[in-house]
């Protein structure tokens, strides 16, 4: 029996709860509420109205109805899509009016013509190849990010000619200018979390501190982590996708992505990624700093279902921020690193290891070299505190000097995303 993919949904196995506890992982993913009842949705027409031609322009559509990253019309697009999905199944995925929306097998069948067990059988192993997500017997199709993007490229199970087709469309589409729809909208989807270790000295440092720079629980990535679990180690998305390209990851080949709370329940029983306990949850959140990994999750107070552990090279928004300054695209923490100039004795690591390249090495003008120091640039530095965690004097220590709040949940994003006013 085939293995399920992690755009498969279960009751089966170890999973204990209602799918309907499953809301939340979707929501990102296209707004989805699986308590619904399911609507049959028939074009306007009927279904032989559609023209055969407008197969991949129709998927467009309906994967642009609830993001603000919208898919252009745009040939990269068009290969893209044709790259993940046959035509064969793109005709099938004609039922599909927008994201994050359930239709049943028998529903689909009904619309396409096609016998229920063909319909199931296509689209379960779609989801097995993270081609869209299946809660038992019924399916639902996802924005290009966050959704099919990630699912696709971390399941890794398509035909490897195929993966690397759709890899470089879609790196051609992000140098075509797609990125720039990261920060389409006026709230950024993703935010930075600054280092383990320099965050909580900062705490430790800062105790009496006024209560406007207090230190928030969603702002420490120990205290974010321990309020969800189980937690499960799975391949980076975006690694995978630059590997299949011919620009493999610069920093490292080793996976440091998780997946929490509900979206690992969901990991777990489909057999993708390694489950692991908050202590290696965090040493591995170590090690990624050492690497140079940036913090990223969705800009919520609420845990997140993940956590990734970015870098430029091949993340597409840290990537859209240094290439292009698009800093829209992602909401920085509210920390910035301050160098301890009779501590720092020039060694340069902390160039080095900035993602961001926002640390440069002042040589001196003077006679007596009182201005030879490293400088950080403030309007390119994320806060994301790798400089601090990687400095092997202790030098840097990152100060508190944002209160941005994000929004509390999940729901509330997709809401934003959703609702908020295009900036272009």
């Amino acid at each position: 029996m085939q293995t399920a993919g992690l755009g498969t949904l279960t009751t089966e196995g170890k999973l204990p709860r209602e799918r309907s506890d499953f809301n939340h992982v979707f929501i990102v993913l296209g707004g989805i509420n699986v308590r619904r009842s399911l609507i049959t949705y028939i074009p306007e027409g009927g279904w032989e109205m559609m023209q055969e031609n407008d197969d991949y322009e129709m998927l467009r559509l309906a994967m642009n109805k609830k993001t603000s990253a919208k898919l252009p019309k745009h040939k990269a697009v068009t290969e893209l899509l044709k790259s993940i999905f046959s035509e064969e199944e793109v005709k099938l995925l004609r039922a599909f009016k927008t994201t994050g929306e359930p239709l049943s097998d028998e529903e689909i069948s009904q619309l396409s013509g096609v016998p229920k067990d063909e319909v199931n059988k296509i689209f379960s192993d779609m989801a097995y190849k993270g081609k869209l997500l299946k809660i038992e017997n019924s399916f639902i199709i996802m924005p290009l990010f966050p959704g099919l993007f990630e699912f696709y490229f971390t399941n890794n199970r398509d035909a490897p000619e195929k993966m690397k087709r759709a890899a470089l469309a879609h790196r051609e589409l992000f140098y075509a200018g797609h990125h720039f729809e990261l920060s389409a909208g006026k709230y950024a989807t993703f935010r930075v979390i600054p280092t383990v270790e320099p965050t909580l000295k900062t705490i430790e440092l800062n105790k009496s501190i006024q209560v406007e720079r207090r230190v928030l629980p969603y702002e420490v990535l120990k205290d974010y982590l321990s309020q969800t679990s189980p937690y499960v180690l799975v391949p980076c998305s975006c690694r995978t996708a630059a590997k299949y390209t011919g620009h493999p990851c610069k920093k490292t080949d080793e996976n440091f992505c998780f997946a929490t709370g509900s979206l690992a329940l969901l990991t777990i029983a489909n057999g993708v990624g390694r489950e692991v306990n908050f202590d290696e949850l965090l040493e591995i959140m170590k090690k990624a700093e050492k690497a140079g990994l940036v913090h990223e999750t969705i800009n919520t107070q609420e845990p997140s279902m993940f956590i990734c552990n970015c870098c430029p090279d091949c993340c597409g928004f840290l990537k859209s921020v240094k290439e292009f300054q698009n800093y829209g695209a992602i909401t920085k923490s509210n920390f910035s690193p301050r160098i301890d100039k009779n501590l720092c004795n020039k060694c340069e690591i902390c160039m080095e290891k900035c993602p961001m390249e926002a640390i440069y090495h002042h040589f001196p003008h003077s006679e007596d070299a009182s201005d030879d120091m490293m400088i950080i640039r403030e309007n390119h530095c994320i806060g994301c505190g790798v400089c601090a965690s990687n400095c092997p004097i202790s030098a840097i220590t990152l100060e508190k000097v944002r209160n941005e709040v994000p929004v509390e949940t999940q729901a509330e994003v997709e809401q934003k995303v959703r609702g908020a006013e295009r900036v272009h």
